[in-house]
């Protein structure tokens, strides 16, 4: 493989991850607020608010307030309850979406985004030209308005996660790991061919590194082990397979199991239930 093609590879892991399972926005409010609105913590949902007109003050248990003046971004990619302030009689305009990286990544700390992350439009390439789209069609009454809106977020996002590693703003998880040039090269294996018989030496010599530094490199940029990030990505494969339909007999295989039985164990203890009973839950619950 010639340089060129392998740092398009690593660089482009995003879009590989993102073509197997897109990314999820819910855009669920539009419009202006007044006083506080609070805002629970949905199962498995991050949250995105769009500040069109502020001021605002963003409120988080455990955390300062953050009083935000200009156009912004802010994400909280956790679960976490929080509370947008605003003044009374002058108000607010916002976009709020619900958003799901269980397509990506079992779990978006994984992912590696920051807990919460506040950043006006104007500093990220290409964000303000998509926010101004955005308020353009979330402030009309167009036909199809919320499908737009819902892919408008999808970019905003997007964007985001291309900026977090373009600048480092993450000290852990698959972002941080793609920062890295010899990680990078690591996690590209790993995520084009899950199923392999990977052990660490194999994934270090992907990287190039020797077997304990590898180890060590990928443990603290990561945040998990090697063995266990593996897992995640098989798992989160295997989910988004029985999702579509295949059996768990065809699935096992496909995500690195030699049986049914395996991927059965290894499933109920990272999710507390079995496959045929968590496809039974998402089912019921769509």
């Amino acid at each position: 493989m010639s340089e060129e093609t392998r740092h398009s590879s690593e660089t482009d892991l995003l879009s590989a991850l993102l073509d197997r399972g897109p990314l999820n926005a819910g855009v669920f409010f539009a419009g202006s607020v007044c006083r506080h609105t609070d805002f629970p913590a949905d199962d498995n949902k991050g949250h995105m608010h769009l500040v069109h007109r502020g001021p605002v003050t963003l409120v988080t248990e455990g955390k300062d307030p953050v009083e935000i003046t200009q156009p912004s971004l802010v994400m909280l990619a956790e679960p976490i309850p929080h509370r947008i302030l605003c003044s009374e009689g002058v108000g607010a305009e916002l976009v709020c979406a619900r958003l799901s990286f269980d397509a990506m990544v079992a779990h978006p700390r994984l992912l590696g985004l920051p807990d919460e992350l506040i950043l006006p439009f104007a500093d990220v390439p290409g964000l303000d030209a998509a926010a101004k789209s955005l308020f353009d069609e979330a402030f009309s009454e167009r036909f199809g308005r919320m499908t737009v809106l819902n892919s408008l977020v999808e970019l905003l996002l997007l964007y985001l996660l291309r900026y977090c590693v373009a600048s480092n703003r993450t000290d852990r998880g698959l972002l941080a790991g793609l920062a890295d040039p010899k990680l990078a090269r690591a996690l590209v294996a790993l995520h084009e061919d899950p199923a392999a018989d990977w052990c660490i030496e194999n994934l270090a010599d992907a990287a190039g590194m020797s077997r304990a530094n590898f180890a060590a490199a990928f443990k603290m940029r990561i945040g998990v082990s090697p063995g266990n990030y593996l897992t995640s990505v098989r798992l989160t494969l295997a989910k988004q397979k029985l999702r579509a339909g295949e059996r768990l007999k065809a699935v096992a295989p496909q995500v690195g199991y030699k049986s049914t039985t395996a991927l059965s164990r290894v499933f109920e203890r990272h999710f507390g239930t079995a496959p045929r009973d968590w496809l039974h839950q998402e089912s019921a619950s769509m």
